[in-house]
């Protein structure tokens, strides 16, 4: 079995998929840093989800039945955002000549689809936002609100990175829809367990 280290970038250093040397502090490798981040915090979430659904599933009421199916496409849902983030995470880590030459999977309009419809889909469930709202409620929940955070700081690596020509297609849009669906999944598990949501309570000037 070869070793897990392999002390190549003990010096600052690492490769990115051409095998063009970069140094560690690169936008690039921040930006593709905080995409894995990003994954790592969706498996959060997935761990909180798995609880809730393995709670529910020795209940056979309709109301269980009505929350193991939301909390299922959930899951179903973050295991492929989990997929599509390595592409991404690949996409950031190569130089636009090399993403051809090596086979990797483009940001396409239908992975921007799925995910507004997601957006839409679970947002007819839930009553209209009048009020910013703190992440609260059931760990489902704050974990897919953790996960959003993780998704607003991806966003603004990628944004600094130069030059634009750098980017891939759709990569601004991509990660700000992630960001967007992980606000209403987290809405979405707390309405599904009962949770209200937690209103911002402005401090008033005395």
């Amino acid at each position: 079995m070869a070793k897990i280290y392999t002390k190549v970038g003990d010096k600052g250093q690492t490769s990115l998929v051409g095998g063009q040397k970069i140094q560690k502090a690169d936008a690039r490798l921040e930006a593709y840093g905080s995409i894995d981040e990003l994954n790592s915090a969706l498996g959060l979430a997935r761990s909180a989800i798995h609880d809730v659904i393995g709670q529910f599933s020795i209940d056979e009421s309709s109301s269980a039945d009505k929350v193991l199916e939301g909390f299922s496409r959930i899951n179903e849902d973050l295991e492929e955002l989990q997929n599509r983030l390595f592409d991404f995470g690949s996409l950031l880590a190569s130089l636009p000549e090399d993403r051809l030459k090596f086979g990797l999977s483009g940001i396409g309009n239908e992975q921007l689809t799925f995910l507004e419809e997601r957006i839409d889909s679970a947002t007819l469930l839930l009553p209209p936002l009048k009020n910013f709202i703190l992440p609260a409620g059931s760990e489902a929940s704050v974990r897919l609100h953790m996960a959003r955070t993780f998704a607003r700081r991806a966003e603004r690596c990628i944004v600094s990175i130069e030059p634009v020509e750098y980017l891939p297609e759709n990569a601004v849009p991509f990660i700000n829809r992630i960001s967007d669906y992980l606000f209403v999944m987290a809405r979405l598990a707390n309405g599904l367990l009962g949770h209200e949501e937690v209103v911002w309570k402005k401090k008033l000037t005395e």
